[in-house]
């Protein structure tokens, strides 16, 4: 019990408690009840005009014993009082009697020293002490356990070693372990015989039942033939081989060669529209593909771009017949394909203009080989 230890009930103590019962006719003072008694009259909202549950804890003698306090005479201060002490694992009790046959129940607390507590018929409680120093040995008494002797539990490190670890392959291979239990008796301080006490431990350690023994491995007789060992070069196994182009220096011949193949071999691929037809913006000139190019004239000798169209460039019509001619369409295609690129750093002129401008470029750039 923590705080100060307790000490004997003092009759004063008693006759204050029998001067509010004595009659009960206002509230007793709440530091002369127990923490318990004013927790129940304070859930409860118990008031003096209700004795029995004010004063009794709930049994089936409560109205008997309030019956005897309200009409037996209590004794005079200057008589002695017989208490009997209650040792509890929480607290300890005492047990005044007042009358032959009623007592008051008193609970010490370490803030205000024994506080009333409950109103009970007589005799004491048969486990009481009328000695207070032997209730507090009891008490003290039951706040230990019993110690354990020190020699009443031993160990036998070697033997529950051997004990454990023999355990291991018993009833597995009774002639291994007979083998080499009887090497290991021969000569227990050699080294060969400490490791052969645990050669026929096969199991892991959170196993309880020993794993089987290895096999040897089987001999491959002669007539036995190997398969030959096929070797095969690392770089064989690389088939997505990724050339990584740097356009800050020049291509090797060999990887030039390579990609100029790729692009032949892709080169009949439909490329994409360079413009989309749906786009408002753009120049009815540049948006068809079939409109016709003015050719050069063999009498053509001036690249200047004031001269009239009809008197210097005559328009080419397709001949059916010229269709199969491959090497025609190709190049139609590559000038088309430049003049529409030209074309984009000029939106905002005259389309037959451009046209004009072109033409004489080209003659120009002809006339210049």
């Amino acid at each position: 019990m923590d705080g100060p230890s307790p000490t004997p009930i003092s009759p004063s103590t008693v006759h204050v408690i029998l001067d509010y019962l004595s009659p009960l006719s206002v509230p007793i003072p709440p530091h002369l009840l127990s923490r318990l008694l004013l927790q129940r009259h304070h859930f409860l909202n118990l008031a003096p005009d209700n004795p029995e549950e004010y004063l009794a804890w709930p049994s089936e003698h409560r109205s008997h014993a309030i019956h005897l306090l309200q009409t037996t005479p209590f004794p005079a201060h200057d008589n002695p009082l017989p208490v009997h002490y209650l040792p509890d694992p929480e607290n300890i009790q005492a047990h005044v009697r007042i009358t032959p046959d009623l007592r008051l129940v008193f609970l010490w607390d370490k803030d205000h020293g024994w506080q009333y507590h409950n109103l009970a018929l007589m005799p004491f409680p048969p486990n009481s002490y009328s000695s207070f120093n032997d209730s507090l040995l009891a008490s003290s008494i039951d706040d230990f356990l019993p110690e354990q002797s020190e020699h009443s539990v031993s160990f036998n490190v070697e033997d529950d070693d051997d004990s454990y670890w023999n355990s291991y392959g018993q009833g597995d291979e009774p002639n291994h372990h007979s083998v080499s239990a009887a090497n290991a008796d021969q000569n227990l301080s050699s080294e060969d015989a400490y490791w052969a006490q645990y050669s026929a431990v096969q199991g892991s350690g959170d196993s309880t039942l020993p794993s089987p023994r290895p096999h040897p491995n089987k001999q491959l007789s002669s007539n036995n033939v190997l398969p030959e060992r096929i070797i095969v070069a690392s770089d064989e196994f690389q088939n997505n081989k990724v050339e990584v182009y740097n356009p800050l220096e020049p291509p090797a011949p060999a990887s030039l060669a390579r990609r100029l193949e790729a692009l032949s071999a892709g080169s009949g691929a439909e490329s994409p529209p360079l413009f989309d037809n749906d786009d408002p913006t753009s120049d009815s000139a540049i948006a068809s593909p079939l409109d016709p190019v003015p050719a050069l004239t063999s009498s053509s000798s001036t690249a200047s771009p004031k001269q009239s169209s009809s008197e210097e460039f005559v328009v080419l019509e397709s001949n059916k017949n010229s269709i199969d001619d491959a090497t025609q369409n190709i190049l139609c295609d590559n000038i088309k394909g430049l003049y529409r690129l030209w074309k984009l750093n000029r939106p905002n002129t005259v389309v037959e203009d451009d046209k004009e401008v072109f033409l004489a470029t080209v003659r120009q750039a002809l006339q210049q080989l």
